[in-house]
């Protein structure tokens, strides 16, 4: 991607104009799975046939709704981060007790490269969540890990609902990859305050670091004009069901 001209914002409001420029090239990597409607036949065959039925139906899968949801929110295509340990930002349509989630990270395989390997990670998480965006630093997930420069990466989160039934589990993947800053984009980031820096990055096409400065002065100090940033940036990445629940 050429590196485009930064322009400043002409005031402090014109952050909720926030533009995300993407290349909008290369393979739509954002994936999610969320069958609902198959888990709830399951849970109906459950009862009729009483203990010979899922008895392995697992925690979080009884909790969900049939419109529950869980989404990655990253954009179509790979997006970039500027970080080794960034802030990975999900989001879910209801809040779960005691949950528990699978993500894993892995680089993205080589289609040449029929070999199997174990992932780079793979954990367990035990969250309890309410509805809405999350926040998940890597740093917290794998303190040692950081992510290579130029390597696309792949992370999945799940939810299993049933060993038996691995097509019932709910997940959503997306790619990421770290580069390097421009010299522009660094002299930029240098001399701009910390409220225009969400639009700095997303005109730069820097998506983790765009959403995560933003999600942070949300986190810090909450505004409308924040949170209508953050969903104009949703939007234009096609999060329309996550953008729909932060108006």
């Amino acid at each position: 991607m050429s590196t485009a001209e930064i322009k400043p914002p002409p005031s402090r409001v014109a952050v909720s104009d926030i533009k995300y420029q993407s290349t909008g090239q290369g393979e739509i990597t954002r994936e999610f799975k969320s069958n609902v409607r198959g888990l709830r036949g399951l849970r109906g065959l459950r009862g009729l046939r009483g203990l010979r039925g899922l008895r392995g139906l697992r925690g979080a899968c009884q909790q969900v709704k049939d419109d529950f949801a869980l989404r990655l929110l990253v954009p179509k295509q790979t997006g970039k981060t500027l970080d080794a340990q960034p802030t990975l930002y999900w989001w879910v349509s209801q809040p779960l007790s005691e949950a528990e989630f699978t993500f894993i990270l892995d680089k993205v395989p080589d289609t040449n490269n029929f070999e199997f390997s174990d992932p780079l990670i793979e954990k367990t998480l035990k969250m309890s969540v309410s509805a809405g965006i999350q926040a998940l630093p890597l740093s917290q997930v794998e303190p040692d890990f950081r992510l290579e420069k130029g390597v696309e990466y792949q992370w999945t989160l799940s939810i299993a609902c049933h060993p038996d039934y691995p097509s019932l589990d709910i997940k959503a993947t997306g790619t990421i990859m770290r580069v390097d800053s421009s010299a522009q984009l660094s002299a930029a980031t240098e001399y701009t305050v910390e409220e225009d820096l969400p639009f700095v990055y997303a005109q730069q096409g820097i998506w983790y670091n765009a959403l995560d400065s933003l999600s942070e002065q949300i986190r810090k100090s909450p505004s409308q004009k924040l949170r209508q940033a953050r969903v104009s940036l949703l939007e234009q990445v096609g999060l329309q069901k996550v953008a729909d629940y932060g108006k």
